[in-house]
């Protein structure tokens, strides 16, 4: 037993030793977990992806929206060298959960030391205390930044209730039902569906969502806040490195033939001018369901555009205009002689994007950024029909701004948007090369709006200035200026950050104390009856769906009713139906139907019992069959004794 003890002992101590002299090496990722100071941050990009592991290899856990709050727990490098970092978040149903996310997704606050001046400043510009927040943070960043408050004199309330109009804004059909419109036009409450605008892959904006994303302070981040940015060419500024930066990943990064196709462009992918690849939402909306896109970089990006130009009567510019009708100032033809100055002839040769881009800015007096930004935006990152040249009956012919694109006359949007780029007149048209189209297209566009106060990619959108308020607004996609402005930052680098950029933001009379939040409620929103009856009696007025109020007068000696009801929607609920005692004078009965989102609509029959009212008459009110809606209670109604009488038809509330 000793000779077992001793041994015992000497592998003990022979443990130690190793494990004293061990090379320190092994030791060090241990240490740095254990070492490893959690910070709280914030998600900075649309619909990020976050990963089971480092890179992009890895599956994908969820998905998380701009300005979700998350916790950082520890860091890692991905194969690639890319920074990743782990985080921990509020999962569904409340639980805690942990993944990675890619290091430029990641914002970490940004401490701000009171500057005397720049709060003079702000002050100076008239800019509201909602406002101030934001705009702080960004000058800690960028402190060269300037910042100029546009005060629009509108009224807040006013600009929404235009920019609603029917039509006026669009989303994509997949998007969550609290981004969609429900108003008279927009929805069809008999079959629950939203009928399309542009085709049908475009259906009518919500208030909520346009409230979103027309509120400035939304998107006072170093990102989104470029779609504020002034637009005019600076050639100090803009340079082929940046727009370089800009392009990568998207079908203009490489070469193409200035006087022929268009590169590497997808072919014809549809009709409706979408991306060829998948759609997204928005911010937050593939976690209600939507199909977004996951992009190379691990963003979920927006959606591809509404058609720009898009034709509806209310607001669009292009509403005037139709096959056969002059859009331009005469017929110049094909020489690229316009009416407000001269689209230079595409030269021979292989030029790039970038290059085409540039010098498209640098003759018609635009940020060049800007319009790579509005070419993604219109094509998506793979291209579109609009862009491939094969598009048939205009082959050969491209539309890099889908200028003129809207479904009119029995041509879908690309078609009509094809049809404008072959014709002879102003802007360098016919644009029958990519060389000529992304010039003419960007000198109609400085032109018809950054010359006309329209100078940054929200009022290009949203038109609050000038004398055509809410009209001659570039595209219907909610979502574009925010999108097009995000493109754009990536062009910017650190050291183009630092130099004085102006961003004119937006200022609204009587405007919420708060940001307006951004909808996120999915389901049907169908809250209406398809049927309301009271067995044996006859309601007034007769039922409608959209009338939510009825009388009925009873005889005294009718002491309960039986009410049924239906849904016009399968998902909603229907309370407050079946067997109802009535009490002496007046009685008010709610039906409550309450949508499949959790939106409640309520229904009130005001029941009177007097003397000589009616009693129960058979096959009047009748039992409602159960058919897509949802009833209930049951079909049988009270009676009372004695004969019946004749209906009484009138209100009888003030007897």
């Amino acid at each position: 037993m000793k000779k077992y003890h001793g041994r015992k002992g000497l592998i003990l101590a022979l443990g130690l030793f190793m494990a004293v002299y061990q090379p320190a090496v092994s030791m060090v990722p241990v240490m740095e977990a254990m070492a490893y100071t959690e910070r709280q941050a914030s998600i900075n990009g649309t619909n990020v992806n976050v990963r089971s592991g480092p890179g992009t290899t890895n599956s994908v856990v969820t998905r998380l929206s701009k300005g979700t709050s998350v916790t950082v727990i520890g860091e890692q490098n991905a194969s690639d060298g890319a920074l990743w970092y782990q985080i921990r978040f509020t999962g569904s149903g409340g639980a805690a959960s942990t993944g990675y996310v890619s290091g430029a997704y990641i914002k970490f606050p940004v401490s701000y030391t009171t500057d005397a001046d720049f709060e003079a400043y702000l002050n100076a510009q008239g800019f509201p205390e909602s406002y101030k927040n934001g705009l702080r943070m960004l000058h800690s960043e960028h402190p060269t930044w300037v910042f100029t408050a546009q005060h629009t004199g509108l009224d807040w309330n006013d600009v929404i209730a235009n920019e609603s109009i029917v039509g006026t804004n669009l989303v994509s059909t997949n998007s969550i039902s609290s981004w969609k419109s429900t108003a008279s036009g927009a929805y069809d409450w008999t079959t629950s569906t939203w009928p399309g605008f542009d085709g049908s892959s475009w259906v009518a904006a919500s208030e909520d969502i346009i409230r979103y994303y027309m509120d400035p302070r939304n998107f006072l981040d170093d990102k989104y806040v470029f779609q504020f940015l002034t637009q005019s060419y600076d050639g100090s500024v803009h340079t082929i490195e940046g727009l370089q930066t800009m392009l990568k990943g998207t079908f203009m990064e490489g070469s193409t033939s200035s006087v022929g196709g268009s590169g590497s462009t997808s072919g014809d992918t549809g009709t409706s001018g979408g991306t060829s690849g998948g759609v997204s939402n928005g911010p937050g909306a593939d976690l209600n369901g939507g199909t977004g896109n996951t992009s190379s970089d691990d963003e979920v990006r927006f959606e591809s555009p509404s058609m720009a130009l898009s034709r509806h009567e209310t607001n669009m510019v292009t509403s005037s205009y139709g096959p056969g009708m002059d859009l331009g100032g005469g017929s110049q033809g094909s020489t690229g002689t316009s009416d407000t100055g001269t689209v230079q002839a595409p030269s021979s040769g292989s030029l790039s994007y970038a290059e085409i881009i540039m010098n498209a800015g640098q003759q018609t007096g635009v940020n060049p950024y800007v319009l790579a930004a509005m070419i993604i935006q219109e094509n998506g990152k793979s291209g579109s029909a609009s862009i491939s040249g094969t598009r048939s009956p205009y082959e050969g012919y491209y539309n890099f701004y889908n200028i003129g694109a809207y479904a009119t006359g029995g041509m879908d949007a690309v078609t009509r948007g094809l049809w404008y780029a072959s014709q002879s007149g102003s802007y360098g048209r016919p644009w029958n090369t990519v060389e000529k189209a992304i010039v003419g297209g960007a000198e109609y566009y400085g032109t018809n709006f950054v010359k006309a106060g329209q100078d940054t990619f929200y009022l290009k959108k949203f038109n609050v200035q000038g004398s055509n308020l809410y009209k001659h607004q570039y595209m219907t996609n909610v979502q574009a200026a925010a999108s097009e402005g995000y493109w754009m930052a990536s062009a910017y680098n650190d050291e183009l950050k630092n130099t004085a950029l102006e961003f004119k933001i937006p200022v609204y009379k009587n405007m919420p104390e708060n940001a307006c939040p951004q909808p996120v409620v999915d389901g049907s929103p169908n809250n209406k009856l398809g049927a309301l009856t009271v067995d044996g009696f006859a309601l007034t007025p007769t039922f409608n769906m959209d009338t939510t109020s009825y009388d009925l007068i009873v005889d005294q000696s009718v002491t309960s009713v039986n009410v049924q009801a239906s849904a016009l929607n399968g998902k909603a609920t229907i309370s407050g139906t079946g067997t109802i005692d009535l009490q002496s004078g007046i009685n008010e009965i709610k039906v409550n139907v309450k949508a499949e989102n959790g939106s409640v609509r309520e229904y009130v029959i005001h029941v009177v019992r007097q003397s000589g009212g009616p009693t129960y008459t058979q096959g009047v009110g009748g039992s409602i069959q159960q058919g897509t809606g949802s009833s209930s209670g049951s079909s049988s109604g009270s009676s009372s004794s004695g004969s019946s009488q004749d209906m009484f038809t009138g209100p009888g509330l003030g007897m």
